[in-house]
């Protein structure tokens, strides 16, 4: 899903761009919020970062999930139970995990893209730990 909300803070200030510049409509808080109930119903929501921002979600998402979970946490645990020497202390890119899994390494900044290596980068855990 692609989405963007209306801010209440002072957004096109700092980044230049005015609600009424946008090729689309923003959506009001509370509908998105609806609709990422909607879809994380019941999931486990995944991201890659060393410390897990549930709070940066959508309340309704992070509520009607069943969990939140943190992929570089995860490949920490994984790499040391298969003998993947990694640093505990030196921190890990997205791109250095897909590295060491042997999957292909992201070329852009693309949301959808990100996304997509981190569910591959999960899936890779799966079957290996």
């Amino acid at each position: 899903m692609s989405a963007f909300v209306r801010s209440q803070a002072p957004a096109a200030i700092m980044f230049g761009s005015r609600a009424e510049d946008l090729a689309m409509e923003p959506l009001e808080a509370d509908a998105f919020d609806h609709i990422a109930a909607r879809l994380c119903g019941g999931a486990t929501l995944v991201a890659y970062q060393r410390v897990l921002q549930g709070g940066l979600l959508p309340y309704g998402a992070v509520r009607s999930a069943a969990g939140v979970e943190c992929a570089w946490r995860r490949f920490q645990q994984t790499a040391r139970r298969i003998g993947l020497e990694v640093s505990a202390r030196e921190p890990l890119t997205l791109n250095d995990c897909l590295a060491y899994a042997g999957l292909p390494v992201l070329e852009s900044e693309d949301a959808a893209l990100r996304a997509l290596a981190i569910r591959s980068l999960w899936r890779w855990m799966d079957e290996v730990g």
